[in-house]
């Protein structure tokens, strides 16, 4: 239960400083608060001198504790400070804005009505942003150059049908372009800080997801899910899932149709090293490599194939075949195995990876001449 004593900014329309009281208010809550802060206090003082450090530990903890319910009544530090240093429960707390501006709506009041952390006492509007630089371009003037201006104004109030707000900008008008209630584009630059970002042609968004490929060396490029922040100048930012320094694929240096895209990469997104996608009924098929992940070059495969009640299937034909589809100029690429019996239905041989990519891997399960099954597979060479 907590209610408003004094109020310092007593009307809208008033500017405000940042750290400005605005009004003060009592609340039985943040009296206990305190008056717990301080009895852990003294308690912490009277077993500083215990032999067991665990009592100690309580004790700090303790403390710790009760400072942190007082921040989350945005109790300051110089606040709490003289709380230590006067040894008794403040009456009432005071609020500080936080943030210059305008004071648009204000729902505290002397002695008034009891108050909830839900309600809204102040609607502070900062207009600390005029000044920014702004162009004008007539749609009817192709080619002309912009007309440059600056905001001098925004409007305090939101249109509460259109929830949309108005800015006063100031242009110079020598040509006489300018006519009332004409309608131009208009160009706002705003400073959005640092910002790690990438050309809008390397993300490739999925509807639900967006990813980036990034360069690992040697021709691999690992597809990275990222989250996209603001878009401005043929560039998006990047919040989450890439580190500054990390080179990345752009459309024009690394050319990937979206098909090629979701079967040669996103297929495999989460899945290990080697993953299998679709095994024949039949069968039971299973695929390992060694290396594993698989390198460029020659790499040991081994398959185990058994029926579906587990026993091992013998005197079988197996083969091995990784592709990558077409991509842009680059024409596809095949590579084939065919495996040797090592007995217990286990089979090897020596399959050659061209390149780093994820691979579209198709075991084949044959016996004289008779196919037996088949089964998907990703290899992720690097």
């Amino acid at each position: 239960m907590t209610k408003p004593e004094h109020v310092f900014v007593d009307f809208a329309g008033k500017f405000v400083r940042q750290g400005d009281p605005l009004f003060t208010f009592y609340s039985p809550d943040l009296v206990a608060t305190q008056e717990e802060y301080l009895l852990a206090l003294r308690a912490q003082k009277d077993l500083a001198s215990s032999s067991f450090e665990r009592v100690t530990t309580g004790a700090r903890s303790l403390v710790e504790a009760s400072r942190q319910r007082l921040r989350l009544w945005d109790v300051t530090d110089e606040e709490v400070s003289r709380l230590e240093k006067e040894g008794k429960a403040l009456r009432t707390l005071t609020v500080y804005s936080p943030v210059g501006g305008l004071v648009t709506e204000r729902a505290a009041y002397h002695h008034g009505r009891y108050v909830s952390p839900e309600m809204d006492l102040y609607t502070i509007v900062d207009l600390s942003k005029t000044g920014e630089k702004t162009e004008i371009e007539m749609p009817y003037e192709q080619g002309a150059p912009p007309l440059r201006g600056t905001v001098n104004y925004v409007y305090p109030y939101l249109n509460p049908a259109t929830r949309t707000g108005q800015i006063r900008m100031e242009f110079p008008n020598p040509r006489y372009a300018l006519k009332p209630d004409m309608f131009v584009n208009v160009k706002l630059r705003i400073n959005l800080g640092r910002q790690l970002t990438v050309p809008e042609d390397a993300v490739f968004d999925t509807g639900t997801e967006q990813y980036v490929f990034v360069d690992k060396g040697n021709g691999y490029f690992e597809p990275r899910k990222v989250k996209l922040g603001v878009q401005a100048e043929g560039y998006y930012a990047i919040t989450e899932g890439l580190r500054s320094g990390e080179r990345v694929a752009t459309a024009a240096n690394f050319i990937l149709d979206s098909e090629s895209r979701l079967k040669g990469a996103f297929g495999n997104m989460g899945a290990p090293q080697v993953a299998a996608a679709k095994p024949a009924e039949q069968l039971q098929i299973q695929l390992r490599t060694d290396p594993s992940p698989a390198k460029v070059g020659d790499n040991s495969v081994w398959v185990r194939v058994a029926d579906v009640r587990g026993s091992p299937v013998h005197d079988a034909s197996v083969r091995v075949r990784v592709s990558m589809p077409a991509m842009g100029s680059m024409p596809p690429m095949n590579s084939e195995a065919v495996l040797a019996s090592k007995g217990n239905g286990e089979y090897s041989g020596t399959l050659k990876i061209p390149l780093a990519w994820t691979w579209q891997t198709t075991v084949t399960v044959e016996r004289a001449g008779e196919f037996l099954g088949s089964a998907q597979f990703s290899i992720i060479a690097r």
